[in-house]
C-alpha cells in the first residue's frame, strides 16, 4: 500500500468559457477499490479528506472566466454634431468645438464683414452717382392757383348800382334781366323803352382765373385778365372783318382801379345808336358798364357826353363794390 497523500495535480480541464470547474471522481485504483457489489461498504468513510468534495480548501480560487467588456451607452447624435470616433473612456468633443472649427468661424465672419461692407460701399457710391446726374426738378412755370390778393368771386350785378345813378340815366319805367349770376361772374341789363327814350345799360364783372393758355406771363389769375384787357382795347380799336361794329374812340381814365379806359361807337345800321362803354381791371376781375342811347327813329336825342357820364358812374359803383370783398390772403 503506497503512502497516502496527495493525489498528483491534474490538469486544469475547464474550458475557457466560464464555466465552473468540478471535481472529478477519484479512481478506483489500488487500495481505494471496493467492492462493487458490497451495499454495506461506505463510500464516504475510507475516503481521504482531499477527496471528499468540501473537504479541504482548494490551493487557490477556480479561476473566473474574463469579463466581457459592457457596450457603454452611445447618445443619438443630433444635426449638430456628428457620431463620437473617439476610443472608449476617451471625452468626446461636440462637434463644432474644436480649435478649428472656431478657427474657421472667425475667418468666415471676416470674410462676410470684409465683403457685406464692401457690398454697402458698392450700393452707396451707385446710389450718390444717380442723385448727382439726375436732371433738376423743372417746374412748372405757369401758375395753377390764385395768388395773394386776387379774388375769387364777385357781387351780384343787378345789386351794385344804386336807384339814383339807374333813375338819372335810365329816366321812365325800367326793366332789368339777369342772364346769369355766377361765383365768378355776373351781368345784369337795365332797358327803358318809351318814346323818346330808348336807352340800354349793361353791366359785366368777372373773375378770372389762371390760365396756362395765354401767351404772355405765368398764367395766373391776373394775367389772365390783363390779357383780356388789353385784347378787349384792340378790338374797340380795330374790329374783326365782317362785323357790324365801327371802329371805337378809346380814352384812357384814371382813378379807376389799376387801368381802365372809355371807347364810344356810332352805329349807322338803320337807325343811330350812341354806345359808350367802360373797361376796368382790379387784379383779376374785369367789370365792364357800356350805357347806349338810340338818337332816330323818333327816339332821343341824345348827348355823347351824358352817355360817357352815365357808364363812368355806373363802373365806379361797380368797381367800389368788387374791392369790398375779401382778396385771397
Amino acid at each position: 500500500m503506497t503512502e497516502q497523500g496527495y493525489p498528483p495535480r491534474q490538469p486544469d480541464q475547464s474550458d475557457r468559457s466560464g464555466r465552473s470547474r468540478t471535481s472529478r471522481e477519484p479512481g478506483r485504483t489500488g487500495w481505494q477499490m471496493l467492492d462493487a457489489f458490497d451495499a454495506g461498504a461506505e463510500p464516504e468513510s475510507d475516503l481521504p479528506p482531499w477527496a471528499v468534495p468540501g473537504g479541504i480548501e482548494p490551493l487557490r480560487p477556480a479561476r473566473r472566466p474574463p469579463r466581457r467588456p459592457v457596450p457603454e451607452p452611445v447618445a443619438e447624435p443630433t444635426p449638430a454634431e456628428e457620431p463620437a470616433r473617439d476610443r472608449p473612456g476617451v471625452r468626446r468633443r461636440l462637434a463644432g468645438r474644436t480649435r478649428a472649427a472656431a478657427a474657421r468661424r472667425r475667418r468666415s465672419r471676416r470674410r462676410l464683414v470684409y465683403w457685406g461692407g464692401a457690398a454697402i460701399a458698392v450700393v452707396v457710391i451707385i446710389g450718390l452717382v444717380i442723385v448727382l446726374n439726375q436732371p433738376p426738378v423743372v417746374r412748372s412755370q405757369f401758375v395753377t392757383t390764385l395768388q395773394k390778393g386776387e379774388l375769387s368771386s364777385v357781387p351780384d350785378a343787378c345789386h351794385v348800382v344804386g336807384a339814383a345813378t339807374l333813375g338819372e340815366y335810365l329816366p321812365g319805367t325800367r326793366k332789368s334781366i339777369q342772364p346769369f349770376n355766377y361765383r365768378g361772374e355776373s351781368e345784369c341789363t337795365y332797358t327803358v323803352d318809351a318814346r323818346p327814350v330808348f336807352r340800354v345799360l349793361n353791366v359785366t364783372m368777372q373773375a378770372y382765373q389762371p390760365a396756362g393758355y395765354i401767351p404772355v406771363g405765368n398764367g395766373n389769375a391776373t394775367a389772365n385778365a390783363a390779357y383780356t384787357y388789353g385784347r378787349q382795347r384792340r378790338q374797340f380799336i380795330k374790329p374783326a372783318k365782317n362785323t357790324p361794329q365801327p371802329p371805337a374812340t378809346i380814352t384812357p381814365l384814371t382813378g379807376l382801379g389799376q387801368e381802365a379806359f372809355s371807347a364810344l361807337q356810332v352805329f349807322h345800321v338803320g337807325t343811330i345808336t350812341d354806345w359808350v362803354t367802360v373797361v376796368a381791371r382790379y387784379h383779376n376781375v374785369l367789370v365792364t358798364a357800356s350805357l347806349e342811347a338810340q338818337a332816330s327813329g323818333g327816339f332821343g336825342p341824345v348827348s355823347i357826353g351824358e352817355l360817357r357820364a352815365g357808364a363812368l358812374a355806373v363802373a365806379r359803383q361797380m368797381m367800389t363794390a368788387v374791392q369790398a370783398i375779401p382778396p385771397v390772403s
